[in-house]
């Protein structure tokens, strides 16, 4: 499952000595626009899920509605995505710039030159900074998991039914009844 590379941002590195494919296997983590269909022009998206079976893309805050309220992540047709910031931690995707750039020794700095003129790309493209939007995502992370050490208090009715039962054990109380009878068990434990 392949998208093609945006055409600017291929240009912009061959001016800088470095050829591009014209497109590349989709792998998880890498920056798209979306062209066409549904959420086109919506700026920038990470891909956040592949599922090869189904050769469909899901990409973050791209979702739609159930009747019954759910909320799931909408998929999406590799050839309607265009890739604007590629994630090259994958071997197998670095073997494809060292196919196609020959002479070029990749070091660290290069590299790490090649994901920052990637980045002013997107940006320009999107007008979103994508290291400004990941520093944001591990603040947010950060402060769940504070919240989630911090207050003590636990949301019981998320948990399921043999999860509630084990932590009921772990207090030497009794497993019996329905989830709503165990979790009132454990808030009055608490």
């Amino acid at each position: 499952m392949a998208a093609p590379l945006d055409r600017g941002l291929r240009k912009r590195q061959e001016e800088r000595g470095y050829i591009y494919p014209r497109s590349i296997p989709v792998r998880t983590g890498d920056r798209v626009l979306i062209v066409r269909g549904e959420g086109r022009g919506t700026g920038g998206h990470r891909i956040s899920q592949i599922d090869r079976r189904a050769r469909k893309v899901y990409v973050d805050g791209f979702t739609y509605h159930k009747s019954d309220g759910t909320e799931l992540q909408r998929p999406i047709d590799p050839s309607n995505l265009v890739v604007i910031n590629p994630d090259w931690s994958d071997v197998r995707r670095r073997r494809i710039l060292d196919r196609v750039n020959e002479g070029v020794e990749w070091t660290e700095e290069t590299v790490a030159a090649l994901e920052a003129a990637e980045d002013d790309y997107e940006t320009e493209v999107t007008g979103v900074d994508p290291r400004a939007v990941e520093a944001d995502e591990a603040d947010a992370d950060a402060d769940e998991a504070e919240a989630g050490d911090e207050g003590g208090a636990q949301d019981w009715s998320a948990l399921t039914v043999p999860e509630l039962k084990a932590a009921l054990k772990e207090r030497d109380l009794p497993v019996s009844g329905k989830k709503a009878d165990l979790v009132a068990r454990l808030e009055e434990s608490a």
